[in-house]
């Protein structure tokens, strides 16, 4: 198929999920040797509108043309076929295997199994566009970056020569983002199509080379990224001027609510997933946690909620609204391996336990002087 301006063409393209319009009417192209970032808010129909172009949706309307050419992707296979690759969220590896053969995995059903020319391939990808994986690496104890990187070459290793990436960054350090950055500028230079699925600006505007906007499902237009500010881009995504410095105001009289002290939690594998951690939480003010996916947020928030075993030295007490103030200590957890559930968290006990009551060390249930408020319906159980 001979090569065209562009890579892609989009042309009227509506995808409805019953009464629900996740794209309406969208017209718009994908250059070659080019990075388009696809910019819109969550929900705003961009992984939709890319999956249709990968061959995981199909289109109730429109046409999708490729090199010039009207063509009908019905699978995967079919957009592969026509040199298009996705790298998801979430990663298809298998993680007892190694890198190549994950790789091999992806051959097609006529190819000859051959893993010494799988190799030998996998590596010139590798060294033509700078990627650091260890072939023979299992996945299982790779990081998130590495396990992205074995993705990208997947697709490459298929031939693909125009590439999707749905948040990328999501799950990665800010390093870990830079040296993706620098590699999907070398397959820009090698010619290939980059569209890069995100909501960042500041990184909409370091990457890309052009910025397409989707807006509630519908095309809002595609603007040059070295005319586009970060206030340009915003507007467009919402539709109307947004003030991005945030007035935040001092809390008013914060009361210690939660006191975490040398919380640490270990996987089932044997590994530190929390070491140590120590921190305060108050009334009247919005706490955030910060981290990239998978460095122990889940385990962190479970953990308070007594639904994950903490190791010997963990503590964490909550306070009733006014009861620090009083000189009380507070609700103490001792460190019971299955439950420290603040009264607050949870929907209940065993039969014939309501709220306001909590797992003592020895496993019981007793009860304590704790504070009487109306629980939010559907909490969490309260493990027995």
């Amino acid at each position: 198929m001979p090569q065209t301006e562009y890579a892609i063409q989009l042309e009227h393209v509506t995808k409805t999920f019953g009464p629900v319009i996740a794209n309406h009417d969208v017209t718009m192209n994908i250059r070659r040797g080019e990075i388009l970032s696809l910019l819109g808010e969550n929900g705003s129909g961009k992984t939709t509108l890319m999956n249709m172009i990968a061959g995981i949706y199909y289109p109730d309307g429109g046409q999708i043309i490729v090199n010039g050419q009207p063509v009908d992707i019905r699978s995967p296979r079919d957009a592969l076929a026509l040199g298009i690759g996705m790298i998801h969220q979430h990663f298809k590896l298998v993680d007892v295997f190694t890198a190549v053969e994950n790789i091999a995995l992806s051959m097609d059903k006529g190819e000859k199994f051959d893993l010494r020319r799988v190799r030998d391939k996998a590596r010139a990808i590798c060294e033509k566009y700078q990627f650091a994986l260890d072939l023979d690496q299992k996945v299982y104890e790779m990081s998130v970056s590495q396990k992205q990187t074995l993705e990208i070459v997947k697709v490459l290793f298929r031939g693909a020569d125009i590439l999707i990436l749905d948040e990328p960054t999501a799950v990665l350090t800010p390093q870990e983002t830079e040296k993706l950055f620098a590699v999907m500028r070398n397959m820009k230079a090698d010619g290939k199509a980059v569209v890069i699925i995100t909501h960042k600006l500041h990184e909409v505007l370091s990457v890309s080379d052009r910025v397409a906007i989707l807006r509630k499902g519908e095309y809002v237009g595609t603007v040059e990224t070295a005319t586009a500010t970060e206030s340009s881009l915003t507007e467009m995504m919402v539709g109307q001027k947004v003030e991005l410095n945030i007035n935040r105001t001092t809390p008013q009289d914060p009361t210690r609510r939660l006191a975490i002290s040398h919380l640490s939690v270990r996987s089932p594998e044997g590994t530190n997933v929390l070491d140590d951690v120590s921190f305060d939480v108050y009334g009247g003010e919005i706490l955030g946690i910060a981290g990239i996916s998978g460095n122990g947020q889940k385990e962190l928030l479970e953990a308070i909620a007594g639904l994950q075993h903490t190791e010997s030295g963990s503590d964490v007490k909550f306070f009733a609204p006014g009861e620090e103030a009083d000189g009380a200590a507070g609700q103490e957890s001792q460190g019971h391996p299955r439950c420290r559930c603040a009264p607050e968290l949870c929907a209940g006990g065993p039969p014939g336990h309501g709220p306001g009551w909590h797992h003592g060390h020895d496993g019981q249930h007793d009860a304590e002087k704790l504070w009487r408020r109306p629980l939010p319906a559907g909490g969490p159980p309260c493990p027995a």
